[in-house]
Parts: structure tokens; sequence; C-alpha cells
């Protein structure tokens, strides 16, 4: 087993095909075919399921190519022990944000990192929060910005800011005329939410009073601008985080509501412990801390 067998089988592994993983590392399709084959038979297992187009890992391939990324990544440092770490900030870094922050942190967040790093290559993906999770065990990602305190082995967390959720209100709504909103007093029936596997909606979920009616119109969303839009046209109520006040036209602020006493989350960046990346990680986290920083928020309301 070598180091370039390791790489040829994380390429084929993110390609999920020969053809585009051949290219990607300078092989005819048929010598990375050879390469895999060998690998597969020297640990005595199949490592992809060649039926499942794209192609497919099988289980036990999963956990050797996690591993196979920890050993290319182990093998990097020592190139950059030589180096001085100057390379750190060059090449892919790859992160994963949840969609209740990505909409309003990365329009201001990306500008700032592609000045202050022109030499790296960003990759962002928007996932829920359970895929975010698995990628950065498996190594598909090298960091994650999440709402909630997950906690697990092999996983560094690291708070980042905390943020308060805000009341969304119809103007004809029997709660509108209120100032401040106590979350016992927000009937669920009347309050507009995100789809199931979002955090978001976990959260908003604890705030809310036990629904004892069904709304006419059963709607889950996985944007929250669709849900202001809901509140606007049809009624009723939602739940916004501090960060998408940003993108909020000022006249429909109007319609927000902070809650008394306050509700919200922490925002956290998570990574591999040990990861080769974690001083870029830790600079992602401090330009998103500004971010928000200079983002318009609840406090505003009183």
């Amino acid at each position: 087993m070598t180091l370039e067998q390791l790489r040829y089988l994380v390429t084929l592994a993110e390609e999920g095909n020969f053809t585009r993983a051949a290219e990607r590392v300078f092989l005819t399709q048929p010598a990375l075919s050879v390469q895999i084959r060998r690998l597969e038979e020297e640990l005595e297992t199949r490592l992809f399921d060649r039926n499942k187009r794209p192609l497919e890992p099988t289980e036990i391939g999963r956990r050797v190519i996690a591993q196979a990324r920890r050993v290319l990544e182990e093998a990097e440092k020592i190139k950059l022990m030589l180096g001085g770490g100057a390379e750190l900030f060059q090449g892919l870094f790859r992160v994963g944000v949840i969609p209740t922050l990505a909409p309003y942190l990365l329009p201001r967040l990306l500008p700032q990192i592609t000045r202050q790093w022109p030499q790296l290559k960003l990759s962002v993906r928007e996932e829920l929060t359970p895929s975010i999770l698995q990628d950065l065990l498996e190594g598909r990602l090298d960091a994650g910005l999440i709402g909630t305190a997950e906690q697990m082995p092999g996983l560094e967390r690291l708070p980042l800011f905390e943020e308060r959720f805000i009341a969304y209100v119809a103007c004809d709504h029997p709660l509108y005329s209120s100032p401040t909103l106590h979350p016992s007093e927000i009937p669920l029936e009347d309050t507009w939410i995100l789809a199931e596997g979002h955090c978001f909606r976990e959260q908003v979920l604890a705030v809310c009073r036990p629904g004892v009616a069904r709304r006419r119109v059963e709607f889950q969303s996985g944007d929250l601008e669709t849900l202001v839009h809901l509140v606007e046209e049809v009624g009723g109520i939602t739940f916004l985080p501090e960060v998408a006040l940003w993108t909020l036209p000022l006249p429909k602020w109007n319609h927000l509501r902070p809650l008394l006493p306050e509700v919200g989350r922490t925002v956290h960046l998570l990574l591999r412990e040990g990861t080769l990346k974690r001083p870029v990680a830790l600079a992602l986290g401090e330009q998103v801390q500004a971010v928000f920083r200079s983002l318009p928020r609840g406090d505003r309301l009183g």
C-alpha cells in the first residue's frame, strides 16, 4: 500500500467515476482501475460497489477512505514542517454551512476571505447539520458552521457568537400590537416552521406553546424567506435568527418583535481534531465573528 494508492482511492471516492478520477490524478482510466484493484486485493476486501452509478464505497470502503484521508493529511504535515507552514493558506479548504446561516453570512464573508488569502481555494456547501458532521468525520469537509452544540468524538467545537431569535408577526395577528412577546404567548398552530432536519426547526418548536388546534394549511419550508412571505400573505408568525435581519428590508422590521425572556442559539465552528488546516479554520472563525458584529442586530428593536 502506497500514499499514491491512497490518493487514488480518495479521489475516486470524491468523483464517483473512474474516468473523472483518472483525469484528476493524471492516469488513464484502465491504469487507475488497476491501482484500485491492487489495493482491494492487498486489503482482501471490496472498497467500491461497481454496480452503483455514481460509484459508491462499500461500508468497509467508507471507513478505509476516511482513514486514508487522515493518513494523507498526516503525510502533508511533514511537508509543512519543512516549509514553515506557509502553504496552509493555499489550496483547497472545504466548509459546510447550515441553511439558516449561509444566505446571510456568506455574501459578506467570502469577499473578505478571498481578499485576505488569495491563494486559498474555498469550497462551500450548504448542508444540514447531520451531513456536516458526517462529512467532517469522513474527511470530505475541513470545517463546519452549525447552530447547535454538537459533541462528537474526533471533532473540535468552538463557539463563535450568540444570537437571539426574533418573532416575525403578521399585521392582522393579535400579537402584532405587543412590543415584545413572551414565548409562552406564541401558539404553535399559528407558527410557520422549517422542514424536518433543520436544527432551527427544533429550536423553534421548543419556544412555542404546544398547539391545541391544527392550521388550515400545513406547510413546512426549507427556506426562511418563504416563511416570511407566508406570514405576510397568509398570516401567522415565524421566527428569524438575528443573522437573517441583514437581508430584511427596513419596512419589514415593523413585523419584528423581540422575545422576553430572550431565546436564541450559539453558532459554533466545527473541525476535526488534529486537522492540518486548523489555523485556516480558526482564521475563518475570526472572520465569521467580525461579520456578525457588523450585521444589523435585534437589539435595535429594544
